[in-house]
């Protein structure tokens, strides 16, 4: 089930160029691993793991994904993982379907998939979408040789407002500090909204742009007794949404310490 948290200020980094439209030409060494009922609809080789050899993601969706239009029911797009073995042949060594946001997820932007890229040990997703409010977002992952898995490290995050130039980008990254040990296995990429209430307890307590402890906070700024909605709760900062008495709406990370759950 995919539950895609659409709203604009949970939004994520946009380095994303352009959705793929394409299908790609799917090697015969792959083919058997595709599995019935599906089709490929990405194909990526490089060295996953640091052998030197070169490996490959496939990605995979149903013929008929873009007929589904209920959400929570979407079909999924199981990602596999295949590593080139000793005797030069391909063996599936992890899937994941949840990792690829499905067909409906991007919003009027259509499909949110923009492709996966390979990188040092590992491999990046990514996506965008979005309407009014673009949204992206980047997942790093990398091998572990002593786990034999792959790991999220790292998000990139942006939003930006496609027909307000002036309106700033908002840029965001959260390393594996703050969002603890995820693996390959275990990782989702549709998120869903925390909904919880907190209060300031702190005087004064700063909105910061990425939850990172030591990094410099904005300008803006809460005061005591202050009530936010969560986004989403990490370990030393809780992205929330705060309204003020004009009816407008501020979103950033704060200080875990400085709040209390309601």
């Amino acid at each position: 089930m995919h539950k895609l948290l659409t709203t604009a200020f949970l939004a994520i980094s946009v380095t994303a160029k352009a959705q793929k439209t394409d299908t790609p030409m799917t090697p015969p060494e792959a083919s058997p691993f595709i599995l019935k009922g599906y089709e490929a609809l990405d194909y990526v080789a490089g060295d996953l793991n640091g052998d030197g050899k070169k490996d490959a993601i496939l990605i995979l969706k149903q013929p008929g994904e873009d007929t589904a239009m209920d959400l929570d029911n979407a079909p999924d797009r199981p990602l596999l993982v295949l590593i080139r073995q000793a005797d030069g042949k391909l063996k599936q060594v992890a899937r994941n379907d949840n990792a690829i946001m499905c067909r409906q997820c991007g919003g009027v932007f259509g499909d949110p998939y923009a492709g996966t890229t390979i990188a040092a040990n590992g491999f990046i997703l990514s996506f965008y979408g979005g309407s009014g409010w673009r949204w992206g977002n980047d997942y790093k992952f990398v091998y572990r040789s002593a786990k034999k898995n792959w790991y999220l490290v790292k998000e990139n995050s942006t939003n930006y407002h496609a027909a307000d130039p002036e309106h700033p980008t908002k840029n965001a990254v959260i390393e594996e500090a703050e969002f603890g040990e995820t693996s390959l296995s275990s990782f989702k990429s549709a998120v869903e909204f925390d909904e919880s209430e907190w209060k300031v307890t702190a005087v004064k307590t700063y909105f910061y742009s990425s939850p990172k402890l030591g990094s410099k906070p904005r300008k803006g700024y809460l005061l005591k007794g202050n009530k936010v909605s969560a986004i989403r709760q990490l370990k030393n900062f809780i992205e929330i949404s705060f309204e003020n008495d004009k009816g407008e709406f501020t979103e950033g990370y704060i200080l875990r310490k400085d709040l209390v759950k309601q």
